[in-house]
């Protein structure tokens, strides 16, 4: 309601906040792949509309803020001059299902130690949900995956570890062996680690701390 959008502006600015523009979230460009390209097209649309409602109640609209990684580029377009998207940074799972961004763009893992091969077709990781969470898009399966074992699937997640299946006659990881997983949803990810160990090139170059650590309530 462009309407109401420039009553808000109004209200904001009677209780002495400066209104600078608009911004919106792009979020159901998270309802499944395919879904970002609508969305983006929405948050063009709707920016502009409510950029003008406000110019037309006497606003100088400086800033039009797009927001999601899906859209991110999509939604760089019209008026809109300028976007957030936050997961575009590390990226993860998700955002590769989506089309957001390539396999190759992922720049975070979670490096996960196999604790247990006891049980065919099963081996048995030590990060859990307090280290991957149980964050799960409806058009994913498992919570994480491996890509050094394409097939297997993070089926369970407990505190601290994960049960991995995998099907047979399928390369199995050796006890100890350390993989990469993908997190499914990398912002919580974050937030549940202190430190993270930054490499290039398969070299370690530094660890940087999580400043935000345990802050998001």
């Amino acid at each position: 309601n462009l309407a109401a959008a420039a009553a808000v502006a109004r209200r904001a600015r009677d209780a002495g906040l400066e209104v600078i523009g608009v911004f919106t979230h792009g979020g159901h460009s998270y309802q499944a792949p395919g879904a970002r390209v609508a969305a983006a097209a929405d948050e063009v649309a709707l920016l502009g509309a409510a950029a003008d409602a406000l110019r037309s109640d006497g606003f100088a609209v400086e800033r039009i803020s797009a927001g999601s990684t899906p859209t991110a580029v999509l939604a760089a377009a019209g008026q809109v001059n300028e976007i957030r998207p936050g997961t575009y940074l590390l990226g993860d799972r998700t955002q590769v299902a989506l089309d957001a961004i390539p396999a190759e763009g992922i720049a975070l893992v979670v490096a996960a130690t196999v604790v247990s091969v006891s049980v065919e077709g099963q081996f048995v990781l030590d990060s859990g949900a307090k280290s991957l969470t149980k964050d799960r898009a409806p058009f994913l399966a498992g919570f994480g995956s491996i890509p050094g074992y394409p097939s297997a699937v993070i089926e369970r997640l407990y505190d601290y570890h994960a049960a991995v299946t995998i099907p047979p006659g399928a390369p199995t990881p050796a006890l100890g062996d350390v993989l990469a997983v993908i997190p499914n949803h990398v912002c919580p990810v974050v937030d549940l680690f202190d430190t993270f160990v930054a490499a290039r090139a398969g070299a370690i170059v530094g660890t940087w701390p999580v400043d935000a650590r345990g802050r998001s309530g």
